[in-house]
């Protein structure tokens, strides 16, 4: 049978601990690696400003932000009619899979959204592969994994099992085109019943099968899964799908980056500082030893300038530098010392 790669279903999820949950009004849709997705919304009123987004619509997370018709953005494309506002994405990649939301409003900030989530399936078994050669899926944990299981004949009950499916090995069933049990999700659409496990962990490592049956019939898919830690020493060959956690906001944890910043800033004043004191002492030090040289020098001068002299009437200052002083010709009111040179 012919698997048609655009792949259009709805069914409900809630989003409780982080995880896609099917209780609630959300939307959900699969798709698989390489085909397309389209997916139509109806609104009650009509409006002007179409949007389309991954997660919060904000900064780089709004795909499409119009208020033409039709617009096309690389791979996403958005088109409105009769209050009707249908997003496609072309030739997914496992990256596409997550929470997205489309609106149509009388302006941008006021424009009502439908938040939905896509699961892009990492493979489609279709029943054709060597039964030896089993699929295998390496992931890290934390990330997601949907695996789409083809079947040729129609089934109303739908299982997801870890090993065979029996007792308390059966993950998920359900007669319903949709079912949700913890971090286990299955979709049946257009042949194609997909399953998921969010927020991989390492015990989620082993085999696990999709099973659709019929009133007389029933058929399965096997595939293995291995989970090993996240980081630069995981070793892994093949790609990991993102996680579908619902964050609830795209704003980016500033807390961090701001400490970071502060701390530089501190550290950069501080640096400022003591390198002035540095400097200031410096100065302070030369300046202090300057003064100290001037009046230094200036006290020397003095002493080699001055001459002590009292020549008497025909005395040369040739003759000698110091002279005697008779008492005779001394001031009464003055003391005078007697000054005696010595060849």
């Amino acid at each position: 049978m012919k698997v048609h790669h655009t792949l259009i279903c709805f069914f409900f999820l809630s989003l409780q601990d982080g995880n896609p949950e099917v209780t609630k009004a959300q939307i959900l849709h699969y798709g698989v690696i390489g085909g397309n997705f389209k997916a139509g919304f109806t609104f009650n009123s009509p409006g002007t400003w179409k949007m389309f987004c991954r997660e919060q619509c904000e900064g780089e997370n709004i795909l499409i932000k119009t208020t033409d018709v039709r617009a096309q953005t690389g791979r996403y494309s958005i088109e409105y009619e009769n209050n009707v506002l249908s997003v496609s994405i072309s030739k997914l990649t496992e990256s596409d899979s997550g929470q997205y939301r489309c609106g149509l409003g009388g302006s941008s900030s006021s424009a009502p959204f439908t938040p939905f989530v896509i699961f892009v399936a990492e493979a489609l078994l279709d029943g054709n592969d060597d039964p030896a050669q089993l699929k295998h899926f390496d992931k890290e944990t934390g990330s997601s994994l949907t695996v789409g299981c083809s079947f040729k004949q129609a089934g109303n009950r739908k299982m997801f099992c870890r090993g065979e499916c029996g007792g308390e090995k059966i993950l998920v069933h359900t007669e319903h085109v949709s079912a949700q049990r913890d971090r286990y999700n299955i979709g049946y659409v257009s042949g194609v019943l997909y399953v998921s496990i969010t927020q991989l962990t390492k015990s989620d490592s082993g085999r696990y099968r999709c099973l659709l049956s019929g009133s007389s019939s029933s058929s399965s898919r096997e595939f293995e899964v291995t989970v090993t830690d996240a980081g630069p020493s995981a070793t892994t060959t093949g790609s990991s799908t993102p996680s579908l956690t619902w964050t609830g906001s795209t704003e980016q944890p500033e807390g961090a980056a701001s400490a970071v910043l502060l701390y530089v800033i501190i550290s950069l004043l501080i640096i400022i500082i003591l390198s002035s004191l540095a400097v200031l002492i410096i100065c302070i030090k030369r300046k202090s030893n300057r003064g100290l040289r001037t009046r230094g020098n200036s006290e020397g001068t003095n002493m080699e300038d001055v001459h002590y002299e009292n020549c008497t009437p025909g005395s040369t200052r040739e003759d000698s530098t110091y002279q005697s002083l008779h008492p005779a010709t001394r001031d009464q009111d003055q003391t005078y010392s007697t000054l005696t040179h010595h060849t």
